[in-house]
């Protein structure tokens, strides 16, 4: 009696997966040779995108996807002078399966990127490109140009590149690292942090932490939060200035040992907030704000460059030796 139990489950269990089998969507590839165009328009739904190097200069499109019976998936992919589009079209509820886009491209080429949840990596290209994506992560790695890119929740990675970079992630962490440029980042409320890098540099959070440790910078830092903390390391470099800022958190620059040189001015809250530093103020205020008293204190060690900037409302503004 009990084998027969164990061989009807076997049975059971063949036909459940030959049905499984049968019913699966089957895996479709589509392969393209396009010659070089000045531009690139994504559109996709829920395509992930992994652009590459070319190596004769052409354009090669690389598709694979799977979706459910049920849904009608349609990949387009269309020259108009000096323009490839390649876009999904998609019709159904609750779609399921996935599409993924590997696309050759050479340097020196404008792209312009839209996914509704898919995630974009870009690796090895010096280009130009503009895009979003809902929900997908972004990460480039090895490239160099300008990249003006955001995601909904998504997270993003910058790491050995150099260019100009404006990078924002709505819920999402934001990392820079190993890198050089002109840096511009951000995130609503996730975490943002630098390391390694040499450039100027903007970079915010609205509700969570910044910090940046190993940076040189060139002419201009700024570094802040809304709620939360911000930490720095003091930067490399000579002649710049460096804002460091929480609205109700602490703001602070670790020197690690390096020698305190330079302008150096702390603000906060008069009775909310505080200061604390090593070194003794040249100069002590109260200022009013907004109808808020706030404290201003500042010293002046060796030259008065680089200039620094260390602000709270309610936290602790903070120099650390």
């Amino acid at each position: 009696m009990k084998r027969t139990k164990i061989i009807i489950s076997l049975f059971v269990f063949l036909i459940f997966m030959v049905s499984t089998t049968l019913l699966a969507a089957p895996e479709e590839k589509v392969d393209k040779t396009f010659a070089k165009k000045d531009e690139i328009r994504f559109k996709l739904v829920l395509g992930d995108c992994h652009l590459k190097k070319s190596s004769d200069g052409r354009i090669h499109v690389h598709l694979v996807y799977s979706y459910e019976p049920d849904m009608s998936y349609e990949p387009r992919m269309e020259e108009r002078r000096d323009t490839l589009y390649l876009e999904e079209k998609m019709h159904g509820n609750n779609p399921e399966g996935y599409s993924r886009w590997t696309v050759e491209v050479p340097d020196d080429i404008e792209i312009d990127f839209k996914s509704a949840t898919g995630s974009l990596v870009v690796e090895g290209l010096n280009i130009e490109i503009d895009g979003s994506t809902g929900t997908g992560d972004i990460d480039l790695i090895q490239v160099e140009g300008e990249y003006d890119l955001s995601t909904g929740t998504g997270n993003i990675e910058l790491s050995q590149a150099k260019g100009e970079y404006d990078l924002s992630s709505g819920t999402g962490n934001v990392y820079a690292s190993d890198s050089e440029g002109e840096f511009e980042l951000s995130s609503g409320t996730g975490n943002v942090k630098i390391k390694n890098c040499k450039g100027n540099f903007e970079a915010s959070s609205g509700t969570n932490d910044v910090s940046a440790e190993g940076l040189t910078i060139d002419l201009d830092g700024e570094f802040s939060s809304g709620t939360s903390d911000v930490e720095v390391s003091f930067p490399d470099g000579t002649d710049f200035e460096l804002r460091i800022s929480s609205g109700t958190d602490d703001a602070i620059l670790n020197m690690n040992g390096k020698q305190i040189r330079g302008y150096f001015e702390f603000t906060c809250h008069e009775r909310r907030g505080r200061i604390v530093c090593p070194v003794k103020f040249d100069k002590e205020e109260e200022y009013r704000k907004n109808d808020q008293t706030y404290l201003r204190k500042s010293f002046t060690q060796g030259k008065d460059v680089p200039k620094v900037y260390i602000r709270t409302g309610t936290g602790t503004a903070r120099l650390k030796k």
